[in-house]
């Protein structure tokens, strides 16, 4: 009798914890789901900017301006550029400053490191970028500049809407991230 005295509160309480890390699991598992999908939409985006730079270098206008929204807007030193058929030309043009200045004399774009944040099928990033180009026996910096992208997932590929970017001088990082920092939300 006392051995049923004491199975069945044990059996009673064992019931309860396996019910309770049982109904745990599911929150469990969003939570890791959620932190995946976290984690490849950033290396997706990372991937964006891989692309970005290696169909600029190789002159690839319609796979470069499909990186772009159709109404992506451009910013960089006072000039605005807007519209995917406006990012096409930018590349395209034979008589454009890209193929003569950067294209057609040997370029590297890279960008980064990246502070990316994700929320859902938006997403901003923030980082360097430089474009290298051949001089010489060597390269040498074309362009050097701080910048702010806002980003969005649409037909399941990320593309970008907006790039903010500055030259880099003096003062201006720091003007440019508290600007950005005042305005940290994804759009």
């Amino acid at each position: 009798m006392r051995l049923i005295w004491v199975a069945a509160p044990l059996t009673l309480v064992l019931g309860l914890v396996n019910w309770t890390a049982t109904a745990a699991q599911p929150d469990r598992l969003t939570a890791l789901e959620t932190r995946l999908a976290t984690l490849e939409a950033k290396e997706e985006i990372r991937e964006l900017f891989s692309r970005y730079g290696f169909t600029a270098d190789t002159g690839d206008a319609k796979e470069w301006s499909e990186i772009w929204s159709e109404d992506a807007v451009y910013e960089r030193a006072g000039a605005t550029m807007r519209g995917r058929a406006a990012f096409f030309k930018s590349i395209e043009d034979p008589d454009g400053a890209h193929k003569r200045e950067i294209e057609g004399k040997g370029s590297v774009h890279t960008t980064g490191p990246l502070m990316i944040q994700v929320t859902g099928a938006r997403a901003w990033a923030e980082g360097p970028a430089l474009v290298w180009i051949r001089s010489g026996q060597g390269y040498a910096v074309y362009a050097l500049s701080y910048n702010h992208w806002d980003l969005q997932k649409n037909a399941g590929r990320w593309e970008i809407l907006r790039r903010i970017g500055a030259p880099v001088a003096p003062g201006v990082a720091s003007q440019m991230l508290k600007s950005w920092g005042e305005s940290k939300q994804v759009p």
